[in-house]
């Protein structure tokens, strides 16, 4: 009876198997990470959808959109849609007739809200920061947010040519703003567009207490907060410079550009070689540019 020898595998065989696998893996890898990141970029769009649809119910219901900001509370215009973006939970807590920064509103507005938040960002801090508070530092108040509504082409606008202005009575001649409002027409007129929390240059200013006087600080979005740079966005800043820091201006951590979302409720990717008279042109409601079909 003849024994059946088994025959191992050589180290040589085994070391090509490996590579082969490595090799298939660093094929794959890129595939799944783009996959991923497309995924990501889809809810991105979607999120900015829903917020597209709660400022028309918003508008519907009461005959404007809501302000940027409001001198009373200073609260944002995320604040006014919570309650058709199916976060009524958090809108009906909230209470809108005290200043933001009380205690009884603060602890609300620090919740986080995942439709203002893109899944492609990281944010690399808590926000808002418990050990800011803790070490007797003025607090940071407000959830982060990935996303700025269009204040127009520059920020603090005594008179907005954007969608969400600056409503400080006394202080500027902005006003309450709606469709009928948006002469460009609302395919052409950005809402809202994206920011991120990527700017190695921006740091917590010297005067906070230590340890976090001068440190990075990354980005200051929160969707409470009724300010330029920190729920309001403008054009003034190139796209997708994150490297600078310019938290007031549109920027992502997708590949190649960013999403915007338009007053018709459509949300486009812009490339980030977009010109900049193009997303100025878009940033206003009534200028009256004529944007070609390339821009589209």
């Amino acid at each position: 009876m003849k024994r059946r020898v088994c025959r191992a595998f050589t180290l040589v065989e085994l070391l090509v198997v490996i590579a082969v696998i490595g090799i298939l893996v660093g094929l794959l890898l890129p595939a799944v990470q783009a996959a991923r990141e497309a995924a990501r970029r889809m809810q991105c769009s979607n999120n900015l959808k829903q917020i597209g649809l709660g400022l028309h119910n918003y508008e519907s219901s009461n005959k404007r959109l809501p302000a940027g900001s409001i001198g009373s509370n200073f609260v944002s215009g995320f604040a006014g849609v919570l309650s058709h973006l199916e976060h009524g939970n958090i809108y009906y807590q909230y209470d809108f007739s005290i200043y933001y920064t009380r205690p009884q509103a603060a602890s609300v507005s620090a919740l986080k809200v995942p439709t203002y938040l893109c899944p492609s960002t990281n944010i690399p801090r808590e926000v808002p920061s418990p050990a800011l508070a803790a070490s007797g530092a003025p607090a940071e108040i407000g959830g982060p947010s990935t996303y700025l509504l269009n204040e127009g082409t520059n920020q603090y606008m005594q008179q907005s040519d954007g969608m969400f202005p600056v409503l400080w009575g006394g202080v500027y001649t902005n006003r309450f703003l709606g469709f009928q409002d948006v002469k460009d027409g609302t395919s052409n007129t950005l809402a809202a567009g994206e920011t991120t929390f990527d700017f190695p240059q921006y740091r917590w200013a010297t005067s906070v207490q230590a340890p976090f006087g001068g440190t990075v600080r990354w980005g200051s979005a929160r969707w409470i907060v009724g300010y330029p740079r920190v729920a309001l966005g403008t054009t003034q800043f190139p796209l997708n410079a994150p490297r600078v820091s310019i938290t007031g201006g549109y920027t992502s951590q997708h590949h190649g550009g960013l999403n915007f979302l338009f007053v018709d409720g459509s949300v486009r990717f812009l490339p980030n070689s977009t010109n900049v008279q193009t997303v100025n042109a878009i940033s206003t409601r009534a200028s009256g540019e004529v944007l070609g079909d390339e821009e589209h």
